[in-house]
């Protein structure tokens, strides 16, 4: 074997990767850019991903490949390819022979319209250190991933994205111990929107089998995000990419396949409109309830059903989110103050799910206690904004988190569910708050949490001697206990973390902090308790 630029076999052909040191100091081999689909572009844009075109050739796998088009916050610009639909692996195991090692498959985040697998935000560096052979991937987002029509002759439904998931995870267990990896110790993690998909492969039949325990990271199922309402966004886009809105679906598809991909990622960001932003619709494209069924339908049914009799009820899952999520809501109320002003009785925070009308009675009076219960008899504004970010930490990632681990509790199935609270707040690696909230601000604000996972652009590795290294450690330790030790995270970085009972009612969490890791009550459970009661209890779970 090369030992700088290694080969190995794939189903589809060779593949050349490179040798590369971590910040970490532990040497591993790493291999980018890899297809696991023929490339979605021409007569395949927005179809279903085909099996890619095998190769003969070892296929340069040194360098990494770019993202799905989309919008960059960070570059202010608009980035990307239609040909992005690639395989990360990084490992430290190509001994032919030798111990196959636990497989940690990470799901990027990004609100299904942004965001990708590069290193530059998922580093492999801290995970790597372990004897774990880690995988990512990119999937399409955006309407490039999630475009939709209801009519069955155009075999559009949706969910594309998903799907490139699904066969992603496929690859994986077809070709994971070339690379020294174990298919049968596949550990599927992600993170807000990866968090969100991490749920959906739980619950489709589509994924069935294909992982064998989970970690869900500050998104779910259950949050009221994660399906797309029916609004004809699809259509919508068409027509501001110049369709006439003559000739049905079919003639709007034709104007989405000629379009240029950056004027559909330009459109897609502008097509919410006034009153879907201040119903806290997040996203134009995104997961949604197929409109009829294929043979590959992903989610047939409302994700709350499917929850219910998931193929996953009887695996190990983490799941848990960040003590301040909604900090990542300060950037856009700093940039339009009258979202405070316009809050009037908080009618238009009440989850969507309940299906209620707006004006109504009933709604108002909903409205009315969650203004209360936040603000007591004050009234919001910029300056008074806590309670606000509190709502949104609650109503956006925590209720939905809530109700999932509800959900498994009710079910009493012989699965443990492990519930986390991440609470560290640095002033130097609580990186997205720094730079994307509002470095004053303190808190652990959404993502927070993957600085400590990954290696990313933002800063060197922690100082050896920093509180913020011994997170780092405990978050690599909990993640490769859990993968290493049949589902159990006990053993390394604690002792202490039992799963929630079978009995629905107050449950702790590992809480994660600066001064290290306790097993305590969960501490926002009367804000849960509030939610719940907003709620029936066949639609809670």
């Amino acid at each position: 074997m090369d030992i700088q630029n290694p080969i190995v076999s794939t189903k589809y052909g060779p593949v050349r990767g490179i040798r590369k040191t971590a910040a970490t100091g532990v040497d591993y081999y790493s291999f980018q850019r890899i297809p696991y689909v023929k490339t979605p572009i021409g007569e395949l844009r927005f179809k279903d991903s085909q099996p890619p075109t095998p190769w003969m050739e070892p296929l340069d796998c040194t360098v990494q490949g770019p993202g799905c088009y989309q919008y960059s916050k960070l570059l202010n610009k608009i980035i990307g390819s239609e040909d992005s639909l690639h395989m990360n692996v990084f490992t430290k195991n190509l001994e032919k022979g030798s111990k196959l090692l636990p497989v940690l498959l990470y799901i990027h985040g990004g609100a299904f319209m942004r965001g990708s697998s590069g290193v530059e935000m998922y580093g492999p560096d801290y995970l790597i250190q372990k004897d774990v052979v880690y995988v990512s991937f990119n999937y399409r987002i955006g309407a490039l991933g999630f475009i939709s029509f209801s009519s069955p002759e155009l075999e559009l439904p949706g969910n594309a994205g998903l799907k490139d998931q699904n066969l992603a995870l496929r690859w994986v267990v077809e070709n994971i111990s070339n690379f020294g990896g174990d298919p049968k110790n596949i550990t599927l993690f992600g993170e807000s929107a990866g968090g969100c998909s991490v749920h959906y492969h739980m619950v489709s039949e589509q994924s069935k089998g294909l992982f064998q325990r989970a970690i869900v990271m500050s998104g779910c199922v259950l949050n009221n995000w994660s399906v797309v309402p029916q609004r004809q966004f699809s259509e919508r886009l068409a027509k501001a990419l110049g369709w006439n809105g003559q000739g049905g679906e079919k003639a709007a598809l034709d104007v989405l396949m000629q379009a240029d991909p950056v004027e559909i990622v330009r459109e897609q960001e502008i097509l919410l409109t006034e009153n879907e932003l201040e119903n806290r619709i997040l996203f134009a494209f995104g997961p949604v309830i197929e409109p009829y069924a294929k043979a590959n339908c992903f989610i047939p049914n409302d994700p709350l059903k499917m929850s219910r009799n998931a193929w996953s009820n009887d695996i190990d899952i983490i799941i848990g989110g960040n003590s301040e999520e909604g900090l990542f809501c300060l950037s856009g109320i700093k940039e339009n103050p009258s979202i405070m002003s316009n809050l009037k009785n908080f009618e238009y925070l009440v989850p969507l799910d309940l299906d209620l009308v707006r004006t109504s009675q009933q709604c108002k009076e909903l409205g009315m206690r969650l203004k209360k219960f936040y603000y007591g008899d004050s009234e919001p504004s910029l300056e008074n904004r806590d309670g606000y970010l509190t709502l949104m930490t609650d109503k956006l990632f925590w209720h939905g988190v809530h109700r999932t681990i509800c959900s498994r509790m009710n079910l009493q199935k012989n699965a443990n569910t492990y519930v986390y609270r991440f609470s560290v707040d640095s002033d130097t690696y609580n990186h997205y708050r720094i730079n994307f909230c509002d470095k004053n601000v303190r808190g652990t604000a959404h993502a927070d949490d993957l600085s400590y996972i990954f290696k990313n652009a933002f800063g060197d590795a922690p100082p050896k001697d920093s509180f913020e290294y011994r997170v780092m450690m405990n978050m690599v330790d909990l993640i490769f206990t859990f993968a290493s030790n049949n589902g159990n995270p006990n053993g390394v970085a604690t002792n202490e973390w039992e799963p929630v009972g079978s009995q629905v009612g107050p449950y702790k969490c590992l809480n994660i902090a600066n001064d290290g890791l306790k097993f305590i009550d969960f501490p926002e459970m009367k804000r849960m308790e509030l939610w719940d009661s907003l709620y029936t209890k066949d639609q809670l779970y």
